[in-house]
């Protein structure tokens, strides 16, 4: 027992480590120097502090949900990542028996993402507010840089917060507060896919019940469609077919069931999603101006039927 909690406190000092450094770490364009590496600290510690908080806040809202029920569960496994823009996959808890209803299924798996989502928003709030709105030069090369995409909130709060912005020859110097909170809502989203055994399919499945096996592969199907728009969302589906699976395995009902205030709060969390889900999360600077597959597909037809 004692080993895998030193198991749980090393990833979780691996994940402080990737998150501070993946920018530096392995990168060819920067020296890899230790005054560097002082800078970076300096730098990105808000971001590695605030978005550890958020992914154990989430993680906290299963695990606590768990043990009040008396449902076994492990302490959070932070992953880290030591590339790309991110430098983290998340974390994740196993639950280690049975699960005895969908009321008990639905409270473990909204704690998550509602924890997440609240404290997200803050960070991207008060990140944003810190954060600097910086001209493009005019045939400046974007090409070899990244940029994070918008959701909904994202976008209409930078707005209202920092605009109006032109992102045509304007752009954000985000804070790493606001960081964090792109990356908890980028999280949260994920998590909210109400598909298996991620925390949404947990609470469409606790709401709807077994008469959802009829509409969920309708509902995957469906959300293929934003492959057309950005790569990852393929990566997606393939991972939800194949590891997390479409249906949720099979939990008894509730003897009073789930209540319509928790049916309310699972609408208000789905209805989040839709408003936090980023349709392109990380978009190339040579991206920027192609269209997407499905705005090329969605083109075609138009011009075939003489709409142009």
């Amino acid at each position: 027992m004692e080993s895998k909690k030193t198991l749980h406190i090393l990833l979780f000092i691996l994940t402080f480590f990737t998150l501070t450094y993946s920018d530096i770490f392995l990168n060819p364009q920067v020296p890899q120097t230790l005054e560097n590496y002082k800078l970076m600290f300096l730098e990105n510690w808000p971001y590695s502090v605030s978005l550890l908080f958020i992914l154990l806040a989430h993680e906290m809202g299963h695990y606590l949900p768990a043990r009040f029920y008396g449902v076994k569960a492990t302490w959070p496994y932070f992953i880290p990542l030591p590339v790309g823009p991110i430098g983290t996959m998340g974390a994740v808890i196993q639950i280690k028996q049975q699960i005895p209803d969908k009321k008990v299924l639905f409270d473990i798996g909204i704690g998550g993402p509602t924890a997440s989502l609240v404290l997200s928003m803050i960070a991207w709030l008060v990140g944003i507010s810190l954060s600097k709105v910086i001209e493009i030069p005019a045939n400046f090369d974007r090409s070899g840089f990244l940029f994070f995409g918008d959701s909904l909130f994202t976008y209409f709060t930078s707005q209202w917060i920092l605009g109006p912005i032109d992102f045509s020859t304007m752009d954000i110097q985000a804070h790493p507060l606001a960081k964090a909170g792109w990356v908890g809502l980028l999280i949260t989203a994920v998590n909210l896919l109400p598909f298996g055994q991620l925390d949404g399919g947990h609470v469409i499945y606790s709401m709807f019940g077994e008469s959802y096996r009829k509409w969920i592969h309708i509902l995957f199907s469906a959300f293929l469609v934003f492959a057309l728009i950005h790569f990852t969302w393929l990566l997606w589906g393939f991972i939800i077919y194949y590891v997390v699976k479409v249906e949720h395995p099979f939990i008894r009902d509730s003897v009073v069931g789930i209540g319509k205030t928790r049916f309310y709060f699972g609408v208000i969390m789905l209805v989040s999603f839709l408003v936090i889900f980023v349709p392109k999360p990380i978009i190339l600077g040579s991206e920027l101006e192609e269209s997407s597959l499905l705005m090329d597909i969605f083109r075609l037809i138009t011009n075939n039927i003489g709409f142009n």
